[in-house]
This record gives structure tokens, C-alpha cells and sequence, in this order.
């Protein structure tokens, strides 16, 4: 929220957040009536008087001006949820993988997998790069180990799983997933390796699943 009212003044068209009047900061701040805006969610977390937590809110959002740019805001992906390790966690645990980033997925293009399957994924990650699911199900971090991981995963995602189900697959926290997730996207726009990889093991998956 902070890093939105600021926008306007990172794009140097007001000197304090305060001074654009197409912003709800104003509501926050009180300089404005609330009109639409329910500001009490986000004052809670400043202070129990509204005053007081009014003054607080706006030396938070002050104080963020000198942070700049924050690219990581700009990263959300399928399945992304952007938070900390534990607001990521608790999110997914409580609403697992949404239909609607599935269907996003199938809208961009995104091939069709047959229906998820976990043994015939895990299996098909084995073959495909010459390692016991124990092996790349462990906590290694070789980097073969991590690119059956990160393909295990891209491939899971494609074929419908959720984060969690992937978690509890490799072993690792649905927030990693979710990381691994998106370093994996990132190395298949660069059409390397992880491409190649993927494809085999979707083709080997398709067999299977057929």
C-alpha cells in the first residue's frame, strides 16, 4: 500500500504522497473524508486511537520514499503470491492453488497435460534425469538435483497441481515451491537446458497418462 501512494512520487508529479489528489492517501491521513474507503483495516496496524495511528501511518508511508523502485513488487507469476515466507505459507495452506491460475495458464496457450498424477510425474522425472526420486526429493542442492526439482515442479504446476501437493512432493516449503517456480519460468524464457528438460519429461508424462 505504501509503495502505491508513493507512486506519484517516484514519477515526480508531486513532491509528498499527500499532494495527489487521485490517491486514497489523503483518507488515511485524514486530510480527506473517507468516502469509499474502509481506512480502519490499515490504521489498526499503526495504533489503537485513530489519531495516533493516523500520524504513525504517515511517517510509514514517508519514510518508504527512499526506497525506491521495489522490482520484486513487479514479479508476481502463476501461483505467486507476493509476502513473506510466513504470510506465503499460511495463504497457500489455507487456499491452496486457485483455479482461476490454472485457467490463466490454459489462456496464455499453455498446452494441455493429462491430469495430474503424482507417481507418474515423480517417475517421469526419474527416467528422464537418471535419479531416484530420494535423491531429488532430498534437501541436495546440486544442481542437477535442483533442475529435476525445479522441472518436477513446472511440469506438476502444468499438469494441474497445487503448490501444496507440490511441497509435500519435493519436500520443501510451499513458499520455495513457489520460488522455485518462478527461477524455473525465468530460465525457460531463456530457452536453455530447462527447456529441453521440461519437454521431455512432458513427453514422457503424456505416455504415461494416455
Amino acid at each position: 500500500m505504501r509503495y502505491i501512494h508513493l507512486n506519484p512520487v517516484r514519477a515526480k508529479i508531486v513532491r509528498k504522497p499527500e499532494n495527489y489528489q487521485y490517491s486514497s492517501h489523503r483518507c488515511y491521513t485524514g486530510e480527506e473524508a473517507n468516502g469509499l474507503v474502509d481506512v480502519d483495516p490499515v490504521l489498526r496496524h499503526f495504533g489503537g486511537k485513530k489519531k495516533l495511528a493516523r500520524e504513525m501511518y504517515k511517517q510509514f508511508v514517508l519514510a518508504g520514499i527512499k526506497l525506491g523502485h521495489r522490482p520484486e513488487f513487479y514479479r508476481a507469476d502463476e501461483g505467486r503470491i507476493l509476502g513473506s515466507e510466513e504470510f506465503v505459507d499460511a495463504t497457500i495452506h489455507r487456499i491452496g492453488e486457485t483455479g482461476s491460475a490454472r485457467k490463466t495458464r490454459n489462456k496464455r496457450g499453455v498446452t494441455a497435460l493429462p491430469r495430474f498424477d503424482a507417481e507418474v510425474l515423480i517417475s517421469a522425472v526419474e527416467k528422464v534425469c537418471g535419479l531416484d526420486r530420494e535423491e531429488f526429493c532430498s534437501s541436495g542442492k546440486s544442481a542437477v538435483r535442483v533442475m529435476a526439482k525445479e522441472a518436477l515442479i513446472l511440469v506438476g504446476s502444468k499438469a494441474g497441481a497445487s503448490l501444496k501437493v507440490l511441497s509435500e512432493i519435493t519436500g520443501m516449503s510451499s513458499s520455495t515451491v513457489s520460488r522455485r517456480h518462478m527461477a524455473a519460468s525465468s530460465k525457460m524464457r531463456q530457452r536453455g537446458e530447462m527447456n529441453k528438460l521440461t519437454d521431455t519429461i512432458e513427453e514422457y508424462y503424456r505416455e504415461a497418462g494416455n
